[in-house]
């Protein structure tokens, strides 16, 4: 179940994200590290009630932030819709549930939270070496717009977005 998440809830997140890094690094993929994501960004997620948490009887599997706001890079992006939008960020899965679904679960939330808002409209994006992201958005009926180097990188990110 995908519920709004609490302050309480960081410490689990933040172990959440540190298996996602180790995981990562493993791929050869650093879009994750020391420096982002931190407790912080979560925290803010919390205060602008746009973090959630994929909750079974086990406890936190997953957490991402779904907002009305992209990374300052997205006013650059060619988006195809020029229309208000929802973004999700952040999106971190226990690497012991992977292919479970959670990661679906939160596109679909957010999906559901866009249509409760009148809007039509999803962005996201991803490293380029993220292979694991860039499967879920095929999967998830998102469309490729546009790659960019982002300062900091060698390898491009990826901007997807979906229409419904």
């Amino acid at each position: 179940m995908i519920r709004e998440a609490l302050y309480s809830d960081i410490p689990v997140i933040m172990n959440l994200v540190k298996a996602s890094i180790e995981i990562m690094q493993e791929e050869g993929n650093d879009q994750w590290g020391e420096e982002y994501p931190l407790a912080e960004h979560y925290e803010g997620d919390i205060k602008a009630n746009q973090l959630y948490v994929y909750e079974d009887e086990e406890g936190v599997k997953g957490a991402a932030c779904i907002s009305d706001h992209g990374h300052h890079e997205y006013h650059e992006i060619a988006w195809s819709y020029d229309e208000p939008y929802l973004c999700i960020k952040r999106l971190a899965v226990d690497p012991l549930e992977r292919k479970s679904g959670i990661g679906l679960s939160f596109y679909e939330k957010a999906q559901e939270l866009a249509l409760a808002q009148g809007i039509h409209t999803i962005r996201t994006d991803t490293y380029s070496k993220n292979k694991g992201a860039v499967r879920l958005f095929e999967k998830a009926g998102y469309h490729f717009v546009e790659e960019r180097i982002n300062e900091g990188k060698e390898a491009p990110f990826y901007y997807y977005e979906k229409r419904f």
